[in-house]
């Protein structure tokens, strides 16, 4: 026999409705936005000219073997040195004043990150006024030294080709010297030295 039991109905029709309501409940939905920003460039300023200063200088017309330098060590201290195939060369160079290191800053660069310094070709410094075999002076690439100031390389001595690291600021200094050397065109040249200024330009690369 069937007995009805409106208890037991209303039971059954409550966990209907609570069943029908969680499947109607409709998601909220947002839009999200990604972003980032490239930088792979940073500064790199010279901050100190490189100066060879004053001096007194002669080049050997007889033989191209023979020449003189100035070195101006990355620390900053100048080297008179001869370099000679032969005894008594007359190729000459006396400073006459204090030169300089160049200084060059890096800046704004990744923290503790190594960055490639690559020192300029050979190259000559001239000047104006003068026959076109005058003597020059020449700067050759593997005579460039840099020696690092802050950052985890501190206190290190660096040839062209080889790293720096920046510091947590991603900055790092480069003390830079090189050697000056005398014209060894031999006897193409046709005259010597004059008393004035001798000029050239470089370009320092630092890279990732």
């Amino acid at each position: 026999d069937y007995m009805f039991n409106p208890n037991k109905i209303t039971k059954i029709l409550g966990a209907t409705f609570i069943l029908v309501s969680s499947n109607a409940a409709l998601a909220a939905t947002a839009p999200g936005t990604v972003s980032v920003t490239v930088q792979n460039t940073f500064n790199l300023t010279e901050t100190q000219v490189l100066d060879f200063g004053t001096i007194r200088a002669k080049n050997d017309n007889t033989n191209v073997a023979n020449f003189a330098s100035l070195i101006i060590t990355p620390n900053g201290t100048a080297t008179p040195a001869i370099s000679s195939a032969s005894v008594g060369t007359v190729a000459t160079i006396t400073s006459l004043s204090t030169p300089t290191m160049a200084i060059f800053t890096v800046d704004s660069a990744a923290p503790f990150t190594d960055l490639e310094v690559t020192f300029p070709p050979n190259f000559t410094l001239t000047t104006t006024g003068v026959p076109a075999n005058a003597a020059v002076f020449n700067i050759l690439n593997a005579s460039w030294k840099g020696y690092v100031v802050g950052g985890t390389d501190d206190g290190t001595t660096i040839v062209d080709g080889e790293t720096m690291q920046t510091d947590a600021a991603g900055a790092v200094v480069l003390q830079v010297g090189t050697s000056l050397d005398t014209d060894i065109l031999g006897a193409t040249t046709t005259s010597g030295y004059v008393d004035q200024a001798y000029t050239g330009t470089y370009t320092m690369t630092v890279d990732y």
